[in-house]
């Protein structure tokens, strides 16, 4: 029995002292990790205790150890009673700084011959703890507060649904196997012939407790019971290894008999070296962590690749619905959760609609929360993922039946909030795994991190379309104020003659004279009106690879009259260049406009050239096909040089300005087109040189 109860204590004592730093380590700000670190490590300062009186060697240290272990019990079940409000979030101060300071006076008391007279042999035991005269009072504290600890989790029970009640329930048959295993310690002390039989099932009370804490998702719990036991076989193993050499060698007396009181201060020694090797040492702790989740957990970090994954292909994906899709399917793979669904709202919705889910979401679950849902708010206000079952729990009472149908009609388990840069714009909702499994605390990051990501990815395209809006915007500013400058000179002057109409109207020269001009003012009008049209298209065009050399001979051949009446010589690059992706009819366009600007500045002038060249720049990041239209004509002013492309910028005098040339709307249309075809177009130009301008464009591989 003594054998017994010294492996019980020390695994009892390993246990404990584990799962209390798991717990703490794990999220050390939780009160109620706190609570059950401080539990389980009072668990485990009675178990150490119970240890060294067991394997004391003479009467006095079995004293000492037993008064140790009489002050640190009556901690266990104040501690507990601590955890439990704390787990039920129950408002019970009073009763808990009276539990505390009941402890310390015992505590102190336990020193004194009032709780322990001292020791003597019973029950097969050499040195069994003695009673003292207040040990009664102790023994009804004690039990006092297991009562009420296990009352409240009845009660808690009660109240609770699904998951938490089965979890309450849990706990409560630890509490009570443990609690019962530990009191057969009791009865020797007043000399009744039960030996403490139950005191292996204390940690199977600890660890049911420890079950509990999956109720937060601190971790899982088939890894939490595998690490449990590696940490506790370890720290077994090595705080036994000194002590055990000490007993050998005075078993074998290798060492005098005096050095046997010096065993006690010795495992003390052991332990604690044991504690700051895996507090302290890092390295130790990761590698059986990772040995243990390879081991326990390796079917499932397939799973939880493919989710660090879906956040690499989020920044990836073209279209905003396409995307969607994608994290509904991949949750609900990596997941193993039939019921997935997302939910957003544009900037012009109040509603947030279901935007991608999965088949049996769309069938039968929810189709739109409005933005006053509490589902909704409470998202809003934390900005974290929530649990339903334990939002069902900790929500206040005006959102608990809501939250709690939604949790049971509505199936779900999990919401993760969309949230970039500060903006809310939806929201995931898991439902019920299958086979019952819980989410735990990886999972949670995890989607967390893709609902961050998701919300980075909406706000930049959001912000991205602002910008383009604003662009058009002070793209539309510029065209009306030139377009409200161009069409003054023919308005006012169709204005000035249509008011001299009633005096001259009989006039044959007048009626000839006033028609050539309103028509040529009109056609005027019409041509202003189809050149902003051409420069406002929108940039949702069709590409395709496009041959520059047949782009260019087709700009010649349209361009062949006005060069000969120009007395221009056209020169075409001789080689083909490497295709470019474009839209044929637009890259038409931007070579016809340039060729027409050159030609009409060389208007006039002897000896006009214009002159096409090809060049390929396979610069290794961004390869670029270069076009160059260069004219020998009379160029362009250096203070003019930067503005050419602006809207109704032209180097033309008004009274030159005729047909559909000389508006300063051409330009602008041949960079705008250049730049949907993700190109750039540059001007180089000297007074009396002429002019050279370069298209970049992407080549077509």
């Amino acid at each position: 029995m003594i054998l017994y109860c010294i492996l019980t204590s020390a695994i009892n004592a390993a246990a404990s002292l584990v799962l209390s730093l798991l717990v703490y380590w794990r999220q050390p700000r939780s009160r109620t990790n706190l609570a059950f670190s401080w539990f389980a490590l009072s668990g485990a300062l009675w178990s150490g205790f119970y240890f060294l009186w067991q394997v004391s060697g003479n009467a006095e240290d079995a004293e000492w150890a037993s008064r140790l272990l009489t002050a640190s019990a009556i901690l266990i079940p104040v501690a507990y009673f601590h955890f439990v409000i704390r787990l039920l979030h129950l408002d019970r101060r009073l009763e808990l700084r009276a539990g505390y300071a009941a402890a310390v006076v015992f505590a102190v008391l336990s020193f004194t011959p009032w709780l322990v007279r001292g020791t003597e042999p019973r029950g097969g035991f050499p040195h069994w703890p003695v009673p003292g005269p207040l040990y009664p009072v102790y023994l009804l504290a004690f039990f006092y507060f297991v009562i009420v600890t296990v009352w409240m989790l009845v009660r808690g029970m009660r109240q609770a649904e699904g998951l938490e009640r089965n979890q309450l329930r849990f706990v409560l048959l630890g509490t009570s196997v443990g609690f019962l295993g530990g009191s057969t310690n009791y009865f020797l002390w007043y000399d009744i012939p039960i030996p403490p039989l139950g005191n292996g099932l204390v940690a199977f009370y600890v660890a049911a407790v420890g079950y509990a804490i999956i109720r937060f998702r601190l971790m899982e719990f088939n890894l939490l019971a595998s690490r449990l036991v590696a940490y506790a076989v370890l720290a077994a193993s090595f705080s036994l290894v000194t002590p055990g050499l000490v007993a050998a060698m005075l078993q074998l007396q290798i060492v005098a008999d005096e050095y046997a009181t010096s065993l006690i201060p010795v495992l003390l020694a052991s332990a604690l070296a044991t504690l700051a090797l895996f507090a302290l040492v890092p390295t130790v702790r990761r590698r059986v962590d990772a040995f243990l989740e390879q081991r326990v957990l390796g079917d499932r970090l397939p799973d939880r690749a493919l989710l660090r994954g879906l956040v690499a292909r989020i920044n990836t994906a073209g279209d905003e619905t396409v995307m969607l899709r994608e994290v509904v399917r991949s949750l609900a793979q990596a997941l193993d959760v039939a019921e997935v669904a997302v939910y957003m709202r544009t900037e012009f919705e109040t509603p947030f609609t279901r935007r991608a889910a999965t088949v049996d979401v769309a069938a039968a679950g929810v189709a739109s929360f409005s933005d006053q849902s509490p589902l909704v708010a409470a998202l809003q206000e934390s900005g974290r993922s929530m649990l339903l079952d334990e939002a069902v729990h900790d929500a206040p009472d005006a959102r608990r039946p809501h939250l709690a149908e939604l949790r049971k009609q509505g199936r779900l388990e999990v919401v993760v909030p969309i949230v970039g840069d500060t903006v809310f714009f939806g929201f995931i909702t898991l439902g019920p795994r299958a086979d019952h499994a819980l989410y735990n605390d990886v999972d949670i990051s995890l989607l967390e991190t893709i609902g961050l990501q998701i919300g980075l990815n909406l706000r930049a395209r959001q912000l991205e379309r602002r910008t383009s809006q604003t662009e058009k915007l002070i793209s539309l500013g510029t065209l009306a104020a030139g377009l409200a400058h161009e069409l003054r000179n023919p308005l006012v002057s169709i204005q000035t003659f249509s008011a001299l109409l009633k005096e001259r109207g009989t006039d044959l020269d007048f009626q000839v004279e006033f028609s050539a001009i309103v028509q040529r003012d009109v056609n005027r009008i019409a041509s202003i009106v189809e050149n902003v049209a051409a420069f406002a298209e929108s940039n949702r065009i069709q590409m395709a690879a496009v041959s520059l050399g047949e782009v260019l001979r087709a700009a010649a051949e349209i361009m062949r009259p006005e060069l000969q009446r120009a007395q221009v010589e056209l020169t075409l690059p001789p080689a083909e260049v490497a295709p470019v992706m474009g839209n044929y009819s637009q890259l038409l366009q931007v070579f016809l406009n340039l060729m027409q600007n050159a030609v009409q500045a060389m208007d006039g002038r002897p000896g006009g050239t214009l002159a096409v060249r090809f060049e390929l720049r396979p610069d290794a990041a961004h390869p670029l096909v270069c076009v160059t239209v260069a004219d020998n004509g009379p160029g362009i002013e250096p203070a003019l040089l930067p503005h050419i492309f602006e809207p109704f910028t032209t180097t033309k005098s008004t009274g030159e300005r005729r047909g559909k040339h000389g508006m300063g709307l051409g330009l602008a249309i041949v960079k705008r087109i250049v730049q949907h075809h993700h190109g750039e177009i540059h001007a180089a130009s000297k007074p009396g040189q002429g002019t050279t301008f370069r298209v970049y464009l992407p080549p077509a591989y």
